[in-house]
Order: structure tokens, then sequence, then C-alpha cells
């Protein structure tokens, strides 16, 4: 492992918001101190300050680093899958993962927070439709995949409507996890399963 003081300056950068999600996950944006950031990191104050100009830009950063990672594993987890089936089970599984590793920060990402002026709105509105984007063309690749080499879907399956019944049903539970506060009676592993069945086999007994 390489000294501390060899490490690379963009090592070190995603170190401090490393730091920066495990702080104000704890204590949110105005009781953290930049200080305790530092100790996090195991840093300096003032090299904090080498890479950001404040605590809001760290803040502001850490989400769009947040937001960025997200998409990285999911294309990463999703970027190998058997069948529409494993499709599903993996793309929703991951999404409860990740949800609740980070669901301060996803509790933060969903407040209308003063800190985030139009212009940082702005970029995390596009950032999010990117991933509403990614998620929808895997979703709509699984459905066109599944039809043309098995054959099971309905024919006149409308696919994009396919595509955002499923969203809505996974962001349901992920909106479910992030403000539910006692998570010991829900098991959001199986409650992920069930609906994964129920979209691929419906509601009507046939």
């Amino acid at each position: 492992m390489p000294a501390q003081n060899k490490t690379s300056g963009s090592d070190k950068r995603q170190r401090i918001i490393l730091a920066a999600m495990a702080v104000f996950s704890r204590k949110g944006f105005h009781k953290a101190k930049v200080e305790e950031i530092a100790e996090e990191a195991d840093i300096g104050k003032g090299t904090v300050y080498e890479y950001f100009a404040s605590k809001k830009e760290l803040f502001q950063e850490m989400l769009v680093y947040v937001n960025d990672h997200y998409q990285e594993q999911a294309a990463l987890k999703l970027k190998q899958v058997e069948s529409f089936h494993d499709g599903l089970h993996k793309l929703f599984a991951f999404a409860v993962q990740i949800t609740r590793e980070h669901k301060e920060m996803a509790l933060i990402l969903l407040s209308d927070h003063p800190l985030f002026d139009e212009d940082f709105q702005e970029i995390m509105m596009k950032k999010e439709q990117q991933r509403l984007g990614a998620l929808s063309n895997f979703l709509q690749r699984l459905i066109r995949r599944e039809e043309a080499e098995v054959g099971r879907l309905r024919p006149e399956i409308n696919v994009y409507a396919a595509s955002l019944t499923i969203l809505g049903a996974l962001y349901s539970i992920c909106s479910r996890i992030i403000f539910h506060d006692n998570e010991e009676d829900i098991d959001f592993e199986d409650l992920a399963r069930e609906s994964v069945d129920i979209v691929l086999h419906g509601l009507v007994v046939r």
C-alpha cells in the first residue's frame, strides 16, 4: 500500500468525498464540521480546502458522486444478464441494496434543500433524467430480447409502457425504504422478489 503522502490527488479527493458521505449522513449539512470530515478522511483540515472551496461545494460534489457512483455500479451489475427473469431480479436486488446503503443520501437528494441553487438543481435533474433513461433502456432491451428469443411476451405489448410500469414498482419499493422508519417489520429483499414475480406472472389467474 503506498504511503499516504504519495496518494494521488484523485484518490485523496475521493477519500474526502467518502468521508463527507459518512459525516453528512450522521450529522446533516449544518451540524457537520469540515474538521470532522478531515478527521474521517485522515487528513488535515487545510487539505480539504485544497480540493473544495467550501463545505457547500464539498456537499454538492458529494451528491454528484453518489449519483454517478450509483449509475456506474448499476451498469456493472446489469452488464450481463442471463434472461429477462434474471435481469429483473438483479435490477430490483441492486436497487434495494444501494438504497438501504445510502438511505440518508437519498433523503437529501429528494429534499428541497436550501443549498440547491438553480444551477445545481439543473445538474441533478439532468443526472436523474440520465439515470431514468438508462434504466428504461435496460428494461426495454430485456423486454425486446425476451420477445425475440423466447416469444413468451404478448405480441401487442407496449415496450415503453412495460418499462415504465416496472420502473414504477422499483421506485415505489425504494421510496418505501427511504421513508420507512422501522425496517425490521418489512423484508425488502422479499418484497422485491414478490414484485418481480407479479411483474412476470401478473395478478389474474388464467
